[in-house]
């Protein structure tokens, strides 16, 4: 296995394959102007893109979520093939952005190095609202300026990042992943319908879980229930939290480490 360099990076954008570093939309296109569009992350793991049609899938949904045109998921595909095609067996990170101007843009490049959660701070995200209370209630867009706003105020509090909030009182997500957790022997996460992202990777973890999964709404008290917390997403492992405000959780995580494992063999095909 290896890992795709950041010099070795690319992209189709067009049709035509230019290095990562020259993948570029225009400064007046409505997804950089305006956060107007859509996008995925795709994990590559051992040169295959995992779940790459349920991604495409949740694109499509996202497209029609802000009324977007359908994105061309037979062409997607076939960019990511094509990308795919020189990188053997290496770990890697796919975007896919498709804006409000029609422009689709793939790239693919080295996972990120990122430092781990371990302590998140709680953020209030209003701009999460359940399914059925607006359009865009639950899509992936290209405008995440609130999120990244919720991470730094997590950070200058304190905390390595953001667990997001709704009006209510339920707990969400974090600013860039999902989050679950341990409580009474039950592998719990947030529901869909709260308008979080349907996190593919949540998704696939209760397709492995050998503990039973409940999706529901929690506040961030009843975390002071939980035995393990832990944060994934399509780039990241299942990563254990020890912190949620003054909330402290032991270190104890066998629950994370089956899931750990489990979704590491599943990335892999093994």
């Amino acid at each position: 296995m290896g890992r795709i360099t950041p010099s070795k990076g690319k992209a189709v954008v067009g049709g035509r394959i230019v290095p990562g570093d020259q993948a570029f939309l225009a400064i007046t296109d409505d997804g950089v102007a305006r956060g107007d569009g859509v996008f995925e992350t795709i994990g590559v793991w051992g040169g295959r893109a995992f779940r790459m049609t349920d991604h495409l899938r949740r694109l499509g949904a996202s497209s029609r979520a802000l009324r977007l045109p359908a994105p061309d998921a037979e062409g997607i595909a076939a960019d990511i093939r094509t990308l795919l095609a020189g990188a053997g067996r290496a770990d890697g990170l796919l975007r896919v952005y498709v804006t409000g101007s029609g422009a689709t843009v793939v790239t693919l490049s080295a996972p990120p190095i990122r430092a781990p959660i371990r302590h998140l701070v709680p953020q209030p995200a209003p701009w999460i609202r359940p399914l059925g209370t607006y359009g865009p209630a639950g899509a992936k867009t290209m405008s995440y300026a609130h999120n990244m706003a919720a991470t730094r105020a997590a950070r200058a509090a304190g905390g390595d990042d953001a667990l997001l909030v709704a009006a209510e009182g339920w707990v969400l997500e974090g600013p860039t992943f999902a989050v679950l957790w341990v409580a009474d022997g039950v592998v719990r996460m947030p529901a869909i319908d709260l308008g979080i992202v349907d996190s593919i990777t949540c998704r696939t973890l209760r397709e492995l879980a050998t503990w039973p999964v409940e999706q529901g709404r929690w506040t961030v008290d009843d975390l002071a229930g939980a035995s393990e917390l832990m944060v994934c997403s399509a780039g990241r492992d299942v990563e254990a939290v020890h912190r949620v405000g003054d909330l402290r959780l032991g270190n104890s995580t066998p629950v994370r480490d089956e899931l750990s494992a489990a979704l590491r063999n599943v990335r892999r095909g093994t």
